[in-house]
């Protein structure tokens, strides 16, 4: 029995889901400060989300410092290790993300640059 093309057609399917967005993505936080967004897109590998953008970080004794797309030297201090550690545990808490995933990003911060 022959088939018509329109039995053969396959339907138009629904566009393909957005990849999911990381629970602690900086998009989702509207007051969060441009510097620890910046961070956090860094620190999620995700798109920039500022400008400029953090390309790389490095943690000399307490310190964070940061490269840019306009600076690629180190030469922007973000602050003390302690309150960027303090600054994921209550942004990963006030996102829902659990202890893990929290503790896994400042194992990633403090071997940043090494």
């Amino acid at each position: 029995m022959p088939h018509s093309s329109a039995a053969l057609a396959i339907p138009d399917l629904p566009p393909a889901p957005s990849p999911a967005m990381h629970p602690m993505d900086p998009r989702r936080g509207e007051n969060l400060s441009p510097m620890f967004a910046a961070f956090l897109a860094w620190l999620l590998g995700l798109e920039p989300v500022t400008d400029p953008a953090i390309t790389a970080i490095a943690v000399s004794g307490n310190s964070v410092l940061a490269a840019t797309d306009r600076d690629p030297l180190f030469n922007a201090h973000l602050g003390a290790l302690e309150e960027f550690e303090r600054n994921l545990r209550g942004w990963g808490e006030a996102c829902g993300a659990g202890p893990h995933m929290i503790d896994a990003l400042i194992v990633r911060l403090r071997r940043a640059g090494r």
